[in-house]
Protein backbone atom coordinates (compact mmCIF):
# COMPACT_ATOMS: atom_id res chain seq x y z
CA UNK A 1 0.00 0.00 0.00
CA UNK A 2 2.70 2.56 0.79
CA UNK A 3 5.45 1.01 -1.44
CA UNK A 4 4.68 3.33 -3.88
CA UNK A 5 4.47 6.91 -1.37
CA UNK A 6 8.28 5.72 -0.73
CA UNK A 7 9.26 4.77 -4.20
CA UNK A 8 9.76 1.07 -2.66
CA UNK A 9 10.21 -2.20 -5.02
CA UNK A 10 8.88 -4.54 -2.41
CA UNK A 11 8.26 -4.02 1.45
CA UNK A 12 11.18 -3.95 3.63
CA UNK A 13 10.32 -5.07 6.54
CA UNK A 14 8.08 -8.47 6.09
CA UNK A 15 8.37 -10.90 8.82
CA UNK A 16 9.12 -13.55 6.62
CA UNK A 17 12.28 -14.89 7.14
CA UNK A 18 13.57 -14.24 3.27
CA UNK A 19 17.35 -14.76 3.02
CA UNK A 20 17.64 -11.68 0.84
CA UNK A 21 16.86 -9.16 3.45
CA UNK A 22 19.39 -11.25 5.99
CA UNK A 23 21.31 -8.77 7.65
CA UNK A 24 24.38 -10.59 9.29
CA UNK A 25 25.18 -9.09 13.00
CA UNK A 26 28.75 -9.92 14.86
CA UNK A 27 26.14 -12.08 16.75
CA UNK A 28 24.35 -13.32 13.57
CA UNK A 29 27.27 -14.14 11.78
CA UNK A 30 28.97 -16.21 14.42
CA UNK A 31 25.72 -18.42 14.91
CA UNK A 32 25.76 -18.79 10.86
CA UNK A 33 29.20 -20.15 11.19
CA UNK A 34 28.00 -22.66 14.19
CA UNK A 35 25.50 -23.65 11.41
CA UNK A 36 28.27 -24.09 8.76
CA UNK A 37 30.15 -26.15 11.24
CA UNK A 38 27.18 -28.98 11.87
CA UNK A 39 27.20 -29.41 8.29
CA UNK A 40 31.00 -30.57 8.34
CA UNK A 41 30.85 -32.13 11.94
CA UNK A 42 29.01 -34.94 13.42
CA UNK A 43 27.20 -34.63 17.03
CA UNK A 44 25.20 -32.32 17.72
CA UNK A 45 25.22 -28.25 17.21
CA UNK A 46 23.00 -26.46 19.55
CA UNK A 47 21.65 -22.40 18.58
CA UNK A 48 19.22 -20.85 20.92
CA UNK A 49 17.86 -17.71 20.83
CA UNK A 50 15.03 -15.46 22.05
CA UNK A 51 11.81 -15.14 19.82
CA UNK A 52 11.96 -13.32 16.77
CA UNK A 53 15.81 -12.64 16.84
CA UNK A 54 16.47 -14.64 13.41
CA UNK A 55 17.09 -18.38 13.88
CA UNK A 56 14.47 -19.09 10.97
CA UNK A 57 16.25 -16.56 8.02
CA UNK A 58 19.62 -17.96 9.40
CA UNK A 59 18.70 -21.36 8.71
CA UNK A 60 16.74 -20.45 5.09
CA UNK A 61 19.74 -18.55 4.53
CA UNK A 62 21.81 -21.86 5.19
CA UNK A 63 19.94 -24.19 3.01
CA UNK A 64 20.99 -22.07 0.19
CA UNK A 65 24.02 -22.79 0.56
CA UNK A 66 23.55 -26.65 1.00
CA UNK A 67 26.78 -28.39 -0.07
CA UNK A 68 26.28 -30.52 -3.14
CA UNK A 69 27.31 -33.82 -1.43
CA UNK A 70 24.83 -32.62 1.22
CA UNK A 71 21.44 -34.67 1.96
CA UNK A 72 19.24 -32.44 4.57
CA UNK A 73 16.39 -32.99 6.48
CA UNK A 74 14.29 -30.32 7.94
CA UNK A 75 11.76 -30.52 10.81
CA UNK A 76 10.17 -27.56 10.82
CA UNK A 77 7.10 -29.19 13.49
CA UNK A 78 8.79 -31.03 16.08
CA UNK A 79 5.74 -31.80 17.95
CA UNK A 80 6.30 -35.56 17.04
CA UNK A 81 6.33 -38.93 18.79
CA UNK A 82 9.68 -41.29 18.50
CA UNK A 83 7.52 -42.93 15.33
CA UNK A 84 6.69 -39.73 14.06
CA UNK A 85 10.02 -38.07 13.96
CA UNK A 86 11.57 -41.74 12.65
CA UNK A 87 9.18 -41.40 9.58
CA UNK A 88 9.41 -37.79 9.45
CA UNK A 89 13.36 -38.27 8.98
CA UNK A 90 12.76 -40.87 6.39
CA UNK A 91 10.32 -39.17 4.21
CA UNK A 92 12.79 -36.31 4.56
CA UNK A 93 15.48 -37.81 3.18
CA UNK A 94 13.22 -40.10 0.66
CA UNK A 95 13.85 -43.48 2.80
CA UNK A 96 11.23 -46.04 1.58
CA UNK A 97 9.70 -47.73 4.37
CA UNK A 98 6.79 -49.80 3.15
CA UNK A 99 3.23 -48.76 2.93
CA UNK A 100 2.51 -49.81 6.61
CA UNK A 101 4.01 -48.35 9.28
CA UNK A 102 6.92 -50.84 10.51
CA UNK A 103 6.45 -52.36 13.94
CA UNK A 104 9.03 -51.05 16.14
CA UNK A 105 11.52 -48.13 16.44
CA UNK A 106 14.56 -51.06 16.17
CA UNK A 107 13.20 -51.58 12.30
CA UNK A 108 12.86 -47.38 11.86
CA UNK A 109 16.71 -47.29 12.56
CA UNK A 110 17.95 -50.14 10.66
CA UNK A 111 16.38 -49.14 7.60
CA UNK A 112 17.41 -45.67 7.95
CA UNK A 113 21.09 -47.23 9.15
CA UNK A 114 20.86 -49.02 5.67
CA UNK A 115 20.46 -46.01 4.16
CA UNK A 116 23.06 -43.89 5.60
CA UNK A 117 25.75 -46.37 4.86
CA UNK A 118 24.66 -46.06 1.70
CA UNK A 119 25.23 -42.89 0.89
CA UNK A 120 28.49 -42.68 2.72
CA UNK A 121 29.88 -45.10 0.77
CA UNK A 122 28.48 -43.00 -2.47
CA UNK A 123 30.34 -39.96 -0.67
CA UNK A 124 27.59 -37.86 0.81
CA UNK A 125 27.02 -36.49 3.91
CA UNK A 126 23.35 -36.36 5.96
CA UNK A 127 22.29 -33.55 8.47
CA UNK A 128 19.12 -33.29 10.34
CA UNK A 129 18.10 -29.66 11.55
CA UNK A 130 15.67 -29.36 13.87
CA UNK A 131 13.94 -25.87 14.24
CA UNK A 132 11.26 -24.90 17.19
CA UNK A 133 13.45 -28.16 19.08
CA UNK A 134 12.15 -26.81 22.65
CA UNK A 135 9.04 -28.14 21.81
CA UNK A 136 10.77 -31.76 21.65
CA UNK A 137 10.15 -34.33 24.40
CA UNK A 138 12.56 -35.44 26.22
CA UNK A 139 12.08 -38.87 24.76
CA UNK A 140 12.41 -38.01 21.33
CA UNK A 141 16.00 -35.85 22.23
CA UNK A 142 16.66 -39.12 23.89
CA UNK A 143 16.02 -41.01 20.62
CA UNK A 144 18.04 -38.11 18.81
CA UNK A 145 20.47 -38.85 20.52
CA UNK A 146 20.96 -42.61 20.18
CA UNK A 147 20.63 -41.61 16.24
CA UNK A 148 24.25 -39.99 16.72
CA UNK A 149 25.34 -43.60 17.43
CA UNK A 150 24.67 -44.70 13.75
CA UNK A 151 28.67 -44.56 12.55
CA UNK A 152 31.43 -46.53 10.48
CA UNK A 153 35.12 -46.78 12.24
CA UNK A 154 35.64 -43.59 11.09
CA UNK A 155 33.18 -40.88 11.15
CA UNK A 156 29.59 -40.47 12.34
CA UNK A 157 26.97 -41.33 9.85
CA UNK A 158 24.43 -38.70 10.99
CA UNK A 159 24.73 -34.79 11.83
CA UNK A 160 22.42 -32.72 14.25
CA UNK A 161 21.74 -29.33 14.13
CA UNK A 162 19.03 -27.96 16.80
CA UNK A 163 17.44 -24.71 16.94
CA UNK A 164 15.06 -23.08 19.67
CA UNK A 165 14.29 -21.00 22.24
CA UNK A 166 16.48 -20.36 25.58
CA UNK A 167 14.10 -23.15 27.27
CA UNK A 168 15.82 -25.68 25.11
CA UNK A 169 19.01 -25.16 26.59
CA UNK A 170 17.70 -25.23 30.20
CA UNK A 171 15.91 -28.68 29.51
CA UNK A 172 19.34 -30.03 27.85
CA UNK A 173 20.65 -29.33 31.59
CA UNK A 174 17.97 -31.96 33.48
CA UNK A 175 19.99 -35.01 34.86
CA UNK A 176 17.87 -37.31 32.41
CA UNK A 177 19.68 -35.85 29.67
CA UNK A 178 23.06 -35.20 30.28
CA UNK A 179 24.19 -37.66 27.47
CA UNK A 180 22.85 -35.90 24.95
CA UNK A 181 24.52 -32.28 26.82
CA UNK A 182 27.54 -34.05 26.30
CA UNK A 183 27.71 -35.03 22.86
CA UNK A 184 26.82 -31.14 21.85
CA UNK A 185 30.24 -29.92 19.70
CA UNK A 186 29.36 -26.29 19.04
CA UNK A 187 26.36 -24.26 20.67
CA UNK A 188 25.79 -20.74 20.63
CA UNK A 189 22.85 -18.20 21.91
CA UNK A 190 22.11 -15.28 18.90
CA UNK A 191 21.30 -12.05 21.04
CA UNK A 192 19.07 -9.33 19.92
CA UNK A 193 20.48 -6.35 17.58
CA UNK A 194 22.36 -3.45 19.95
CA UNK A 195 21.58 -0.22 19.48
CA UNK A 196 24.39 0.71 16.29
CA UNK A 197 23.05 -2.74 14.93
CA UNK A 198 19.55 -1.23 14.60
CA UNK A 199 20.22 1.53 12.71
CA UNK A 200 22.34 -0.86 10.21
CA UNK A 201 19.28 -2.67 9.90
CA UNK A 202 16.86 -0.64 9.00
CA UNK A 203 19.14 0.81 6.36
CA UNK A 204 20.20 -2.61 4.90
CA UNK A 205 16.60 -3.43 5.00
CA UNK A 206 15.24 -0.51 2.96
CA UNK A 207 18.08 -0.02 0.67
CA UNK A 208 17.49 -3.97 -0.44
CA UNK A 209 13.56 -2.70 -0.81
CA UNK A 210 14.88 -0.11 -2.94
CA UNK A 211 14.16 2.64 -0.71
CA UNK A 212 16.13 5.52 1.00
CA UNK A 213 17.95 4.79 4.34
CA UNK A 214 17.05 8.45 5.91
CA UNK A 215 13.24 7.55 5.79
CA UNK A 216 13.70 7.10 9.05
CA UNK A 217 15.37 9.64 11.22
CA UNK A 218 18.16 9.25 13.70
CA UNK A 219 15.69 9.72 16.76
CA UNK A 220 12.59 7.63 15.06
CA UNK A 221 15.35 4.41 15.21
CA UNK A 222 16.69 4.99 18.25
CA UNK A 223 12.68 4.94 19.85
CA UNK A 224 12.31 1.87 17.56
CA UNK A 225 15.80 -0.04 19.03
CA UNK A 226 13.77 0.72 22.65
CA UNK A 227 10.74 -0.51 22.07
CA UNK A 228 11.56 -3.46 20.01
CA UNK A 229 14.64 -3.72 22.22
CA UNK A 230 16.59 -5.10 19.34
CA UNK A 231 14.42 -7.84 18.07
CA UNK A 232 14.66 -8.12 14.71
CA UNK A 233 10.49 -9.32 14.37
CA UNK A 234 9.38 -6.76 16.57
CA UNK A 235 11.31 -3.60 14.58
CA UNK A 236 9.82 -5.50 11.59
CA UNK A 237 6.26 -5.24 12.22
CA UNK A 238 6.71 -1.97 14.38
CA UNK A 239 8.26 -0.16 11.28
CA UNK A 240 6.41 -1.77 8.98
CA UNK A 241 3.08 -0.23 10.69
CA UNK A 242 5.22 2.82 10.87
CA UNK A 243 5.71 3.41 7.37
CA UNK A 244 2.00 2.97 7.15
CA UNK A 245 0.76 5.50 9.30
CA UNK A 246 3.14 7.56 7.38
CA UNK A 247 1.53 7.17 4.45
CA UNK A 248 -2.34 7.30 5.48
CA UNK A 249 -0.64 10.98 7.11
CA UNK A 250 0.98 11.77 3.74
CA UNK A 251 4.31 12.31 5.30
CA UNK A 252 7.65 10.92 3.74
CA UNK A 253 9.63 10.96 7.88
CA UNK A 254 9.28 8.34 10.25
CA UNK A 255 9.45 10.36 13.10
CA UNK A 256 9.49 9.01 16.60
CA UNK A 257 5.71 9.51 16.77
CA UNK A 258 5.02 7.63 13.75
CA UNK A 259 7.27 4.61 15.37
CA UNK A 260 5.26 4.98 19.37
CA UNK A 261 2.17 4.93 17.27
CA UNK A 262 2.62 1.78 15.26
CA UNK A 263 4.53 0.13 18.09
CA UNK A 264 0.94 0.78 20.53
CA UNK A 265 -1.23 -0.28 17.47
CA UNK A 266 1.07 -4.13 16.54
CA UNK A 267 2.03 -4.52 20.47
CA UNK A 268 -0.64 -3.12 22.52
CA UNK A 269 -0.30 -1.28 25.76
CA UNK A 270 3.73 -0.74 26.57
CA UNK A 271 4.41 -3.04 30.07
CA UNK A 272 5.94 0.49 31.79
CA UNK A 273 1.89 1.88 31.79
CA UNK A 274 2.05 -0.30 35.13
CA UNK A 275 4.44 1.49 36.52
CA UNK A 276 2.40 4.74 36.03
CA UNK A 277 -0.58 3.73 37.66
CA UNK A 278 1.56 2.68 40.60
CA UNK A 279 3.08 6.24 40.68
CA UNK A 280 -0.45 7.84 40.68
CA UNK A 281 -1.91 5.74 43.22
CA UNK A 282 1.28 6.62 45.17
CA UNK A 283 0.40 10.34 44.59
CA UNK A 284 -3.04 9.70 45.32
CA UNK A 285 -2.10 8.08 48.93
CA UNK A 286 0.42 10.87 49.54
CA UNK A 287 -2.27 13.87 48.46
CA UNK A 288 -4.70 12.13 51.41
CA UNK A 289 -1.91 12.02 53.39
CA UNK A 290 -1.88 15.58 53.77
CA UNK A 291 0.28 17.63 56.07
CA UNK A 292 1.62 13.70 57.16
CA UNK A 293 3.31 13.33 53.57
CA UNK A 294 4.09 17.02 52.41
CA UNK A 295 6.67 17.02 55.79
CA UNK A 296 7.82 13.87 54.70
CA UNK A 297 8.60 15.11 51.30
CA UNK A 298 10.11 18.04 52.48
CA UNK A 299 12.89 16.03 54.38
CA UNK A 300 16.31 15.93 52.91
CA UNK A 301 16.68 12.98 50.69
CA UNK A 302 20.61 12.35 51.70
CA UNK A 303 18.76 11.66 54.90
CA UNK A 304 16.30 9.03 54.16
CA UNK A 305 18.85 6.90 51.57
CA UNK A 306 21.46 7.34 54.86
CA UNK A 307 19.52 5.69 57.15
CA UNK A 308 18.76 2.73 54.62
CA UNK A 309 22.17 2.38 54.03
CA UNK A 310 22.78 2.11 57.72
CA UNK A 311 20.08 0.15 58.41
CA UNK A 312 22.03 -2.36 55.47
CA UNK A 313 24.97 -1.91 57.03
CA UNK A 314 23.53 -3.32 60.32
CA UNK A 315 21.60 -6.42 59.06
CA UNK A 316 25.06 -7.44 57.35
CA UNK A 317 27.91 -6.33 60.20
CA UNK A 318 27.69 -9.74 61.52
CA UNK A 319 27.93 -12.45 58.61
CA UNK A 320 30.38 -15.08 58.34
CA UNK A 321 32.31 -14.96 55.01
CA UNK A 322 33.15 -18.74 53.22
CA UNK A 323 36.52 -20.27 54.39
CA UNK A 324 36.37 -23.06 51.82
CA UNK A 325 34.19 -25.97 50.47
CA UNK A 326 34.11 -27.51 53.90
CA UNK A 327 31.71 -24.92 55.11
CA UNK A 328 29.05 -25.83 57.80
CA UNK A 329 25.06 -25.77 57.24
CA UNK A 330 25.39 -22.99 60.00
CA UNK A 331 27.97 -20.49 58.37
CA UNK A 332 26.31 -17.76 56.36
CA UNK A 333 27.54 -17.81 51.71
CA UNK A 334 28.20 -13.96 51.83
CA UNK A 335 31.52 -11.60 52.41
CA UNK A 336 32.58 -9.74 55.11
CA UNK A 337 30.94 -6.40 55.60
CA UNK A 338 31.75 -3.07 56.83
CA UNK A 339 30.40 0.44 56.43
CA UNK A 340 28.79 1.23 53.08
CA UNK A 341 30.68 3.58 50.83
CA UNK A 342 28.73 7.01 50.20
CA UNK A 343 28.75 8.88 47.28
CA UNK A 344 28.46 12.88 47.04
CA UNK A 345 25.89 14.67 46.90
CA UNK A 346 22.46 13.99 45.63
CA UNK A 347 21.46 15.90 42.55
CA UNK A 348 18.08 16.70 40.60
CA UNK A 349 16.66 13.71 38.20
CA UNK A 350 16.56 16.25 35.92
CA UNK A 351 20.74 16.01 35.94
CA UNK A 352 20.85 12.46 34.86
CA UNK A 353 22.97 11.95 31.88
CA UNK A 354 26.26 10.09 31.33
CA UNK A 355 28.61 10.74 33.68
CA UNK A 356 32.68 11.41 32.52
CA UNK A 357 34.94 9.00 31.14
CA UNK A 358 34.70 6.20 29.03
CA UNK A 359 32.15 3.30 29.09
CA UNK A 360 34.49 0.72 30.64
CA UNK A 361 35.41 3.29 33.36
CA UNK A 362 31.38 4.50 34.26
CA UNK A 363 31.22 0.76 34.12
CA UNK A 364 33.60 -0.21 36.83
CA UNK A 365 32.38 3.08 38.85
CA UNK A 366 28.55 1.35 39.48
CA UNK A 367 30.10 -1.49 40.28
CA UNK A 368 32.02 -0.54 42.87
CA UNK A 369 28.84 1.72 44.65
CA UNK A 370 26.94 -1.88 44.55
CA UNK A 371 29.44 -3.62 45.74
CA UNK A 372 30.55 -1.16 48.45
CA UNK A 373 26.69 -1.86 49.74
CA UNK A 374 27.75 -5.93 50.27
CA UNK A 375 30.55 -4.12 52.29
CA UNK A 376 33.14 -5.22 49.31
CA UNK A 377 35.65 -3.06 48.54
CA UNK A 378 36.41 -3.53 44.73
CA UNK A 379 39.01 -1.17 43.14
CA UNK A 380 38.03 0.47 39.87
CA UNK A 381 41.73 0.46 38.71
CA UNK A 382 42.30 -3.24 39.16
CA UNK A 383 42.66 -4.83 36.18
CA UNK A 384 40.14 -7.98 37.35
CA UNK A 385 36.74 -7.43 35.98
CA UNK A 386 34.32 -6.95 38.33
CA UNK A 387 32.17 -10.07 37.95
CA UNK A 388 35.93 -12.36 38.66
CA UNK A 389 36.19 -10.51 41.52
CA UNK A 390 32.38 -11.18 43.20
CA UNK A 391 33.22 -15.29 43.82
CA UNK A 392 36.54 -14.06 45.92
CA UNK A 393 33.84 -12.03 48.82
CA UNK A 394 31.22 -14.61 48.24
CA UNK A 395 28.97 -13.18 45.46
CA UNK A 396 27.88 -13.64 41.60
CA UNK A 397 26.89 -11.79 38.92
CA UNK A 398 23.60 -12.27 36.95
CA UNK A 399 22.91 -10.53 34.14
CA UNK A 400 18.63 -9.95 33.19
CA UNK A 401 15.91 -8.27 30.99
CA UNK A 402 13.31 -6.92 33.37
CA UNK A 403 11.14 -4.54 34.75
CA UNK A 404 11.10 -2.56 37.76
CA UNK A 405 8.52 -4.40 39.73
CA UNK A 406 11.39 -7.94 38.64
CA UNK A 407 14.24 -5.42 40.46
CA UNK A 408 11.99 -4.39 43.92
CA UNK A 409 11.02 -8.45 43.90
CA UNK A 410 14.82 -8.97 43.79
CA UNK A 411 15.05 -6.75 46.78
CA UNK A 412 18.79 -5.65 46.69
CA UNK A 413 21.17 -3.46 45.20
CA UNK A 414 21.55 -3.99 40.99
CA UNK A 415 24.15 -2.13 38.02
CA UNK A 416 21.79 -0.61 35.82
CA UNK A 417 22.51 -0.30 31.66
CA UNK A 418 21.41 2.89 30.65
CA UNK A 419 21.67 4.64 26.54
CA UNK A 420 21.38 7.89 25.22
CA UNK A 421 22.29 9.38 21.62
CA UNK A 422 25.60 7.48 21.91
CA UNK A 423 26.28 4.18 20.44
CA UNK A 424 27.69 3.16 23.54
CA UNK A 425 25.65 2.26 27.31
CA UNK A 426 26.41 3.83 30.16
CA UNK A 427 25.72 2.22 33.70
CA UNK A 428 24.54 3.64 37.39
CA UNK A 429 24.05 1.78 40.83
CA UNK A 430 20.75 1.58 42.01
CA UNK A 431 20.82 1.33 45.37
CA UNK A 432 17.89 2.27 47.40
CA UNK A 433 14.06 2.80 47.23
CA UNK A 434 11.75 4.52 49.97
CA UNK A 435 8.73 3.42 47.97
CA UNK A 436 8.48 5.99 44.96
CA UNK A 437 12.07 7.01 44.63
CA UNK A 438 15.12 5.41 43.97
CA UNK A 439 18.39 6.26 45.03
CA UNK A 440 20.92 5.76 41.86
CA UNK A 441 24.67 6.43 41.71
CA UNK A 442 25.62 8.00 38.38
CA UNK A 443 29.34 8.45 38.31
CA UNK A 444 30.18 10.24 41.35
CA UNK A 445 26.90 11.40 42.12
CA UNK A 446 23.70 10.29 43.57
CA UNK A 447 20.32 10.93 42.36
CA UNK A 448 16.65 10.48 43.52
CA UNK A 449 14.63 9.33 40.95
CA UNK A 450 11.38 7.91 39.60
CA UNK A 451 10.64 4.71 37.34
CA UNK A 452 9.03 7.74 34.62
CA UNK A 453 12.71 9.63 34.72
CA UNK A 454 14.57 6.64 33.39
CA UNK A 455 11.56 5.27 30.92
CA UNK A 456 14.35 7.47 28.27
CA UNK A 457 17.51 5.59 29.46
CA UNK A 458 16.42 2.47 30.42
CA UNK A 459 15.56 -0.69 28.72
CA UNK A 460 15.09 -3.40 31.12
CA UNK A 461 19.22 -4.58 31.53
CA UNK A 462 20.52 -4.67 34.71
CA UNK A 463 23.00 -7.33 36.69
CA UNK A 464 22.50 -8.11 40.29
CA UNK A 465 24.53 -9.34 42.59
CA UNK A 466 23.75 -11.84 45.10
CA UNK A 467 25.04 -13.91 47.22
CA UNK A 468 25.78 -17.84 47.05
CA UNK A 469 25.35 -20.56 49.70
CA UNK A 470 28.04 -22.58 51.37
CA UNK A 471 30.15 -24.46 49.32
CA UNK A 472 28.09 -22.93 45.66
CA UNK A 473 28.91 -24.54 42.56
CA UNK A 474 26.27 -23.71 40.50
CA UNK A 475 22.55 -24.61 40.48
CA UNK A 476 21.39 -27.44 42.04
CA UNK A 477 18.33 -30.09 40.92
CA UNK A 478 16.64 -33.17 41.38
CA UNK A 479 19.64 -36.35 41.71
CA UNK A 480 22.87 -33.40 42.77
CA UNK A 481 24.90 -34.68 45.77
CA UNK A 482 26.55 -31.87 47.19
CA UNK A 483 26.99 -29.97 50.34
CA UNK A 484 25.09 -26.84 49.01
CA UNK A 485 21.95 -29.48 49.46
CA UNK A 486 22.52 -29.73 52.79
CA UNK A 487 22.10 -25.93 53.86
CA UNK A 488 19.10 -25.80 50.75
CA UNK A 489 17.53 -28.23 53.09
CA UNK A 490 17.75 -27.31 56.30
CA UNK A 491 16.36 -23.26 55.05
CA UNK A 492 13.01 -24.81 53.13
CA UNK A 493 12.59 -26.11 56.75
CA UNK A 494 13.13 -23.29 58.25
CA UNK A 495 10.92 -21.28 55.91
CA UNK A 496 8.19 -23.59 55.13
CA UNK A 497 7.53 -25.53 58.43
CA UNK A 498 4.88 -27.75 56.41
CA UNK A 499 7.00 -29.06 53.75
CA UNK A 500 8.30 -31.58 57.09
CA UNK A 501 11.34 -32.16 54.90
CA UNK A 502 13.65 -35.36 57.32
CA UNK A 503 16.77 -34.37 58.44
CA UNK A 504 18.94 -32.73 56.24
CA UNK A 505 21.23 -34.40 53.66
CA UNK A 506 23.93 -33.91 50.75
CA UNK A 507 21.21 -35.80 48.38
CA UNK A 508 18.76 -33.82 46.39
CA UNK A 509 15.66 -36.13 46.53
CA UNK A 510 12.23 -36.39 45.10
CA UNK A 511 10.66 -34.37 48.41
CA UNK A 512 13.31 -31.65 48.62
CA UNK A 513 12.11 -30.95 44.59
CA UNK A 514 8.65 -30.79 45.41
CA UNK A 515 9.46 -28.32 48.31
CA UNK A 516 11.44 -26.16 46.25
CA UNK A 517 8.65 -26.50 43.23
CA UNK A 518 6.14 -25.48 46.31
CA UNK A 519 8.07 -22.85 46.89
CA UNK A 520 8.83 -21.32 43.37
CA UNK A 521 5.09 -21.30 42.53
CA UNK A 522 4.31 -19.17 45.90
CA UNK A 523 6.81 -16.82 44.89
CA UNK A 524 5.99 -16.24 40.73
CA UNK A 525 9.03 -18.20 39.55
CA UNK A 526 9.62 -21.41 37.34
CA UNK A 527 8.62 -23.56 38.54
CA UNK A 528 10.93 -26.43 37.59
CA UNK A 529 12.08 -27.52 40.77
CA UNK A 530 15.62 -26.30 39.28
CA UNK A 531 17.33 -24.14 42.16
CA UNK A 532 19.02 -21.64 40.32
CA UNK A 533 20.21 -17.49 40.79
CA UNK A 534 16.82 -16.41 41.29
CA UNK A 535 15.79 -19.11 43.57
CA UNK A 536 18.74 -18.35 45.54
CA UNK A 537 18.14 -14.75 45.68
CA UNK A 538 14.24 -14.93 46.84
CA UNK A 539 15.28 -17.50 49.12
CA UNK A 540 17.61 -15.30 50.61
CA UNK A 541 15.22 -12.34 51.18
CA UNK A 542 12.59 -14.43 52.75
CA UNK A 543 14.91 -16.17 55.08
CA UNK A 544 15.88 -12.18 55.85
CA UNK A 545 19.66 -13.12 55.88
CA UNK A 546 21.88 -10.26 56.24
CA UNK A 547 22.34 -8.64 52.83
CA UNK A 548 21.99 -5.26 51.97
CA UNK A 549 18.11 -4.41 50.81
CA UNK A 550 16.49 -2.04 48.78
CA UNK A 551 13.96 -1.27 50.50
CA UNK A 552 14.68 -0.44 54.29
CA UNK A 553 11.45 -2.63 55.57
Amino acid sequence: MYQQHFSLNQEPFSIAPDPAFLFLSDAHNEALAHLMYGFTHGGFVLITGEVGTGKTTLLRNLLNRTPPDLDVAFILNPRLTVRELLETICDELGVPYGERELQSIKQYLDVLNKHLLKTHQSGRSTVVIIDEAQNLSPAVLEQIRLLTNLETNEKKLLRIILLGQPELGEMLARTELRQLAQRITARYHLTPLSKADVHAYVAHRLARAGGNPSIFSTAAINTLYRLSEGTPRLINVIADRALLGAYVEGKYQITPKLIKNGAKEVLGPRPRNNGRYYLSAVAVVIAVAGVMAWTYLSREPQGDIQSVAESSAAQIGTSTPVKDSNTTVEQEPIAEVGEPILVAEVVSAADIARPAGNTYEIQRRAYRAVFAQWGADYDVNSLQIPCDYAPSVGLQCLSRKGSWSEISSLNVPVILELWDEQASPYYAALLANDGARYQISIGEQTVNATPRDLRDSWFGAYVVLWQTPPSYTGSLREGDDHPSVSWLHQRLQELRPQADLTVPKEYFGTELRDAVIDFQRDEGLLADGIVGPLTWIRLSDRLNLPAPKLRSS
